[in-house]
């Protein structure tokens, strides 16, 4: 297994947990987005993976940032794009002040836990640049004017918002997280990676897919899975 230093991989049996360690979660430096790009390497190869665990999205930081660089920006997307397109599930553990590139994370995450401290914001609309695809992800869950709203003005929310507006799936007390993490991953289970991944795919392109373009990727996919279950006697 690789070693790392600006975050902590361990492999549980078919569960990768990887605990950011970032210095400062608003910058996106040369070293920790190589890292990421050989994390999800190392990930996609193991074909024994079916479940990717972040934790330390809760680092807090300096009010206003440096604004990331434009090959950051880049880099960053190709490693969230790769994540989403995982052949598995992946989960973020929020405890704490989430905001910036963990608020990007978590939203390219199939589900979100969050503790009752937990805070989130997204403040960098009101300091003059774009919060990466956040824009693109975050109207999928919220709608686009609760966007708006959210992305104009910078504002805070809590875990109980983050709730209602389907941004968090589940809140639980801090003490409470490791075992809320493992209910999560338990009500995953089983995880048939192809069926999973497609399934993302069919739920991502139905905002903008009309239904007689979709029903063919649909039978197609679904015409593969079926073979390769075993047969009920």
């Amino acid at each position: 297994m690789r070693q790392y230093t600006t975050l902590k991989l361990t492999k549980r049996e078919t569960i990768a947990n990887v605990n950011l360690q970032w210095s400062d979660p608003s910058q996106l430096n040369a070293v920790g987005l190589s890292e990421l790009l050989q994390l999800i390497n190392e990930i996609e190869d193991d074909e024994t993976c079916k479940l990717i665990i972040f934790w330390g999205l809760d680092v807090q930081q300096t009010a206003i940032a440096a604004p990331p660089t434009f090959d950051a920006c880049s880099k960053w997307e190709k490693f969230l794009r790769r994540l989403e397109r995982f052949a598995g599930a992946s989960i973020a553990a929020i405890d704490g002040y989430c905001t910036r590139f963990h608020v990007q994370l978590a939203l390219a995450c199939d589900y979100r836990v969050a503790t009752a401290r937990s805070l989130f914001q997204i403040p960098e609309v009101k300091e003059g640049y774009l919060p990466g695809m956040g824009v693109f992800r975050l109207a999928k869950y919220t709608g686009v004017g609760v966007a708006r709203r959210l992305l104009f003005t910078g504002a805070q929310f809590s875990v109980e918002e983050a709730i209602a507006l389907g941004i968090v799936d589940r809140a639980c007390e801090t003490t409470a997280l490791e075992q809320t993490i493992e209910d999560v991953q338990q009500a995953l289970m089983p995880i048939h990676p192809q069926v999973l991944q497609n399934t993302r795919r069919l739920l991502n392109e139905s905002f903008a897919t009309s239904y007689e373009d979709a029903i063919g990727h649909y039978l197609a996919v679904q015409d593969l899975c079926l073979s390769q279950l075993p047969e009920r006697t």
